[in-house]
Parts: C-alpha cells; sequence; structure tokens
C-alpha cells in the first residue's frame, strides 16, 4: 500500500529583487521525497537550485540549477534521497507581479 504526502515550501511568494530566496525545509522522515511542483506567476523566470541536507546544517546541491519560464505551471522529479530537503529560487530580473507556489510531492511504499 503506498502513502503519499505533500509539503508547500513555498506559498504565494511575491519576489520583487534578484537576492536567493531559500524555501521551508521539508523533513522527509519516512517518506521518499518524488516530485517538485512549481507554480510560477511570477512576470519572470525563475532559477531554482533543489538542495539536500543530513543534519540541517551543510547543505548540499543536488543536481543542476533549472529554470520555470514567467507564468508556467512545471514539476521536477526528484531522484537522490536526503532527510531534508529546501529549495533555493532566484531571478534574473526583478518580477513586478505576480506569486511563486512550489509543493514537494512524497510517497513511501511505492
Amino acid at each position: 500500500m503506498s502513502v503519499k504526502d505533500e509539503d508547500r515550501i513555498f506559498t504565494a511568494l511575491a519576489i520583487r529583487d534578484t537576492a536567493d530566496h531559500n524555501s521551508l525545509v521539508v523533513a522527509t522522515a519516512e517518506f521518499r521525497a518524488e516530485t517538485i511542483l512549481l507554480e510560477n506567476g511570477l512576470d519572470q523566470a525563475v532559477t531554482f537550485q533543489l538542495q539536500g541536507s543530513r543534519n540541517l546544517t551543510t547543505w548540499y546541491d543536488i543536481g543542476d540549477t533549472f529554470n520555470i519560464a514567467a507564468t508556467t505551471n512545471d514539476y521536477q522529479t526528484v531522484t537522490d534521497y536526503f532527510p531534508f530537503y529546501r529549495l533555493v529560487a532566484s531571478c534574473g530580473i526583478s518580477p513586478t507581479s505576480g506569486v511563486l507556489d512550489v509543493w514537494i510531492l512524497k510517497a513511501r511504499g511505492i
């Protein structure tokens, strides 16, 4: 039997600069992160870097950065396991409108 869960890590984030923005941290516990669901309602593209940690002190970049175009919804598949995940989001050009919403979908027993 499979069990599914999700964590919302960016909630209506109105980015208005080009700084890095760290998401909330997701503790996977007995779950395995499977998919990152991204809803970019900003009027600029967003660059993301997935990071993982085993102890919340040291963070490791997982894979390459990926971009989501302005006003686009997309997803990324997670293949590496870490007990904790976060996402770093940044824009090359400061957005002037819109918000960013991101979820990490998790499952166990699959």
